[in-house]
């Protein structure tokens, strides 16, 4: 048994494939060294996938498989995302005639001007009357006062 954590155990064998490689691959590969408390494998399998998600030196391809950020084929898709989102940047800087334009249609609030609101007096008593409140309840039982409870 080997003193790596699981993480290191998929970095090693994906650097060592050196090709995008399923989850189910890798876990066949790693599963005999893999530490872990837990007794339900796909428990441990789910952290796995956790863990990777968020370790940056792996890269989920749109095929669902795994490769090292560091792979030629992940930087490449990197560098044209990176290019048309800087592309598409571009366009909408075009087509906006000026900061001043979003400025004029943005409006930004506050806390203050949130929590601070005073309520309409006249939308208050034009929907709230007392009596109101009791009598939909005591309608909708069929409550009759005058019933003695002496039985």
């Amino acid at each position: 048994m080997t003193n790596k954590t699981n993480l290191n155990l998929v970095y090693d064998y994906l650097h060592e494939v050196k090709k995008p490689t399923s989850l189910n691959q890798i876990w066949q590969a790693i599963s005999g060294d893999v530490i872990s408390q837990k007794k339900d494998e796909i428990s441990v399998i789910a952290d796995l996938y956790g863990d990777m998600v968020l370790d940056n030196r792996f890269a989920l391809t749109s095929d669902s498989l795994w490769a090292l950020s560091i792979d030629p084929e992940v930087e490449d898709i990197k560098r044209q995302f990176a290019n048309n989102f800087v592309d598409e940047s571009e366009k909408k800087s075009r087509t906006s005639n000026s900061q001043d334009d979003l400025d004029d249609q943005t409006t930004i609030l506050d806390e203050d001007d949130y929590f601070n609101q005073e309520l309409d007096e006249d939308y208050d008593d034009e929907f709230y009357d007392e009596n109101d409140d009791y009598d939909d309840i005591e309608d909708s039982f069929n409550l009759d006062h005058d019933d003695d409870y002496d039985e």
